[in-house]
């Protein structure tokens, strides 16, 4: 029992190492990029030889970069829209009702998590160039979206086969349609997970490059794309700045997130 309890010391304490370590392999890049944000070289230089905000008064004045970040915003909330739309009822459907080929579906929706996105890419520029949908941003946000489905549906699942089913089984015992026992019983259950599943997929819509390139060509120029060509051509200043301006709202959205799931924790 002994030599038991010494074991499962040893296992967990080599599994807080590796945890502590691979925290400190996420950490580490974003305590390099913010400094460098606030950096008052002309280079990419760290440490920075001062401190100050004119790389961030530069991308905000300059219309390129201010109009990179519109495009981009546009097309998440398109994306996490259309991935909200989609992946509720088909996580609904699964999660709440037999029907034959179920697991077969739930496992096609999930597709994009496991195919290589240039070959998604590729696929919808094939579909969509002979109708002319191409060169658009709109065309970029319907892509972006079969990236976010899959993490709207097993998102929303999740939450939905850990809700009780009885509530709503007992709303439609007493009179409510399946729409109004939805959305006054089960929607209020899974409102965390819908938000969660949405914030995914308009995370993954303004970080994504490769589906830009194949769909949205240079008339649809998102954030990602102008940091790339930033970085291939002339290794922009500026750049530090937009990844600090990337990673705050993301972070204050995890942070808002965790608070809302434990508000919804603590309630009775």
């Amino acid at each position: 029992m002994h030599g038991e309890r010494r074991g499962d010391g040893w296992v967990g304490t080599a599994a807080l190492v590796l945890a502590l370590a691979g925290t400190l392999f996420l950490v580490v890049p974003l305590l390099v990029i913010f400094p460098m944000a606030f950096s008052t070289s002309r280079s990419l230089a760290f440490p920075p030889p001062g401190y100050s905000l004119d790389l961030f008064g530069e991308l905000l004045g300059s219309p390129a970069w201010r109009a990179a970040i519109l495009t981009s915003a546009q097309v998440g909330v398109v994306a996490a829209a259309i991935a909200t739309c989609v992946g509720v009822p088909a996580a609904y459907a699964i999660a709440r009702h037999d029907f034959p080929g179920k697991r077969a579906l739930y496992a096609l929706l999930l597709t994009p998590l496991v195919f290589p996105v240039i070959i998604v890419a590729l696929s919808l520029f094939l579909t969509f160039a002979p109708l002319h949908l191409t060169g658009n941003r709109w065309a970029v946000a319907v892509g972006h979206s079969l990236l976010g489905i899959p993490f709207v549906i097993v998102v929303v699942t999740t939450v939905l086969r850990e809700s009780d089913v009885r509530l709503e089984h007992a709303a439609r015992s007493l009179g409510a349609s399946p729409w109004r026992a939805f959305a006054h019983v089960t929607l209020p259950q899974i409102r965390s997970g819908i938000l969660t599943g949405a914030f995914f997929a308009f995370a993954v819509s303004w970080d994504e490059v490769v589906m830009v390139v194949f769909v949205g060509g240079q008339s649809a120029m998102t954030l990602p794309l102008k940091i790339w060509g930033g970085i291939t051509t002339s290794l922009d200043p500026v750049i530090p700045a937009v990844a600090a301006l990337l990673l705050t709202p993301v972070l204050l959205a995890f942070g808002a997130l965790g608070l809302l799931e434990r508000r919804a924790a603590r309630r009775p």
